[in-house]
């Protein structure tokens, strides 16, 4: 005969009825707070009325979080952490509102602005923070909810996307988590926040910036950014915190090879993913993600120089470059592949169109001696160049930046 499962409220029942063998009282935590040396400079204990000094006492750390998110320990209406990659952050939020659910009845609510299903939450970095520490036998992780056996603390997740019934559901939320915030549109903040309202409730924000226009930046760090001191700021309503892996001192040699890597290839994604700035990739670029800076002199073999031009248009930069191309080995599928490289640039804004000249010769030493493609969608500009000084600028056919640009690598130099 087949066995049947037992359903989460089912075991809960059967726990309340019968007792569990392993659902004893948990002694308090102790939080090392480390250094970037990975040094303990302080222990702090987690208990049901809040957090006390243990440095002093003969008493080892359970559980160890960068300096930098230290204040997470201490209640505050609202407490936000942003930055990049690498930071720690989502794993030390984990550990504290895991160990706080310890101590105290908590009703934690897990949020993201999209969640189809328990895939998309942050369901499983709790049950994994739970079973690093050792603690499973503490709670019951089943049919995608996370309940504490002796607290009966619980943890569930919900997507903000259009489920203003589902939000508002949670009702007597004492902590609200809501983890990759800058997804999080100003609609799910005007429905969320009210219905954190219980006494003593936090909301949990962290995320890596994304755009300067989006919610939750506007909401919850552009009013007091330039307030932040040594990367903090707090009053009595709210904790910032920017946190990036400069912060982390676990950070791992993987980790720190594919910082590097990325910081060689896609400078712009690199600050954005690993340092926590805005998101200044567009799909205007047309190289975006297969450029990196390195050093090099142009060989023999390499055909060139090419000069290219965009003239700029208002508020937009004239651009001029001088570039050199190497042939590569086919690719698999016997593709033509080459290597771009930029030898010289230059650009500059409100650059008047009788000033080019100039500005060729004393940027591009062989100007005089190749060919300056640029833009065809400004033929009257190409047509006044053309008379200056016998600069040829033959006009860039239509299509030929998508054409150029599969199968092609960039080095900048």
């Amino acid at each position: 005969m087949a066995r049947k499962r037992l359903s989460a409220v089912a075991i809960e029942k059967l726990e309340q009825a019968i007792g569990d063998a392993t659902a004893h009282a948990a002694t308090s935590a102790v939080f090392g707070i480390c250094n970037m040396q990975k040094e303990v400079i302080r222990k702090l204990r987690m208990t049901a009325d809040g957090v006390t000094d243990v440095t002093h006492e003969d008493c080892e750390a359970d559980h160890l979080i960068p300096e930098r998110l230290e204040r997470l320990l201490y209640p505050k209406p609202w407490k936000v952490v942003f930055g990049g990659r690498g930071s720690a952050k989502t794993r030390t939020v984990a550990t504290i509102l895991t160990e706080s659910a310890r101590f105290r009845a908590e009703r934690v609510g897990c949020f993201r602005e999209i969640q189809q299903s328990i895939e998309d939450s942050s369901y499983q970095e709790l049950v994994d923070e739970i079973e690093r520490k050792g603690e499973s036998a503490e709670y019951r992780c089943i049919d995608g909810k996370i309940t504490h056996k002796r607290t009966k603390s619980k943890f569930r997740f919900r997507g903000l996307y259009r489920n203003i019934n589902g939000v508002k559901g949670f009702a007597g939320i004492t902590k609200a988590w809501i983890e990759e915030a800058e997804n999080v549109s100003q609609a799910s903040w005007d429905i969320l926040e009210p219905t954190i309202r219980n006494k003593g409730s936090e909301i949990w924000v962290t995320f890596n910036p994304n755009k300067e226009v989006d919610a939750t930046w506007n909401q919850w760090v552009q009013p007091w950014r330039d307030k932040l001191v040594n990367g903090t700021y707090e009053d009595d309503e709210i904790l910032i915190i920017e946190c990036n892996w400069t912060n982390n001192p676990w950070m791992t040699d993987e980790l720190i090879r594919s910082k590097e890597k990325m910081k060689r290839v896609d400078f712009d994604r690199y600050m954005h993913i690993w340092e926590g700035k805005f998101n200044k990739r567009s799909d205007e670029q047309v190289f975006g993600g297969k450029w990196r800076v390195d050093s090099f002199e142009p060989q023999p073999h390499w055909h060139g120089p090419y000069h290219g031009m965009d003239f700029g248009f208002s508020g937009d930069p004239a651009a001029m470059t001088e570039v050199w191309v190497e042939n590569l080995d086919n690719g698999p599928h016997g593709e033509e592949r080459r290597k771009v490289y930029i030898n010289r640039e230059y650009g500059k804004i409100h650059l008047e169109i009788t000033d080019h000249p100039a500005a060729m010769d004393q940027n591009f030493p062989m100007a005089r001696k190749s060919r300056w493609y640029a833009d065809s969608s400004r033929p009257e500009t190409i047509s006044q160049s053309n008379e200056l000084d016998s600069i040829s600028i033959p006009a860039k056919m239509a299509g030929s930046v998508e054409d150029g640009e599969h199968g092609s690598g960039v080095a900048k130099r």
